[in-house]
């Protein structure tokens, strides 16, 4: 199943955020990110490889292109 969240971030007037207004996001393992990207294309079903980058980089923005291309290479075997 794919994991979606919703943030919304309301910024005070002054500019500055205090510390219990920070948003901190969990960093995940690399094979949960992994495992997520090939859910992703499993539900998705990209026609091409150029297509299956271009659902991965949006889905993943901050996911390196490796990990991305990787998560392709597991979902061909």
């Amino acid at each position: 199943m794919l994991q979606t969240a919703s943030v919304t971030v309301k910024t005070p007037s002054s500019g500055t955020l205090r510390d219990s207004e920070r948003i901190a996001y969990a960093r995940r393992e690399p094979t949960s990110v992994a495992q997520l990207m090939s859910q992703h294309l499993d539900l998705a079903r990209p026609g091409s490889d150029a297509e299956a980058l271009r659902l991965l980089r949006q889905a993943f923005p901050g996911a390196p292109l490796t990990a991305r291309v990787e998560a392709m290479m597991r979902r061909a075997r």
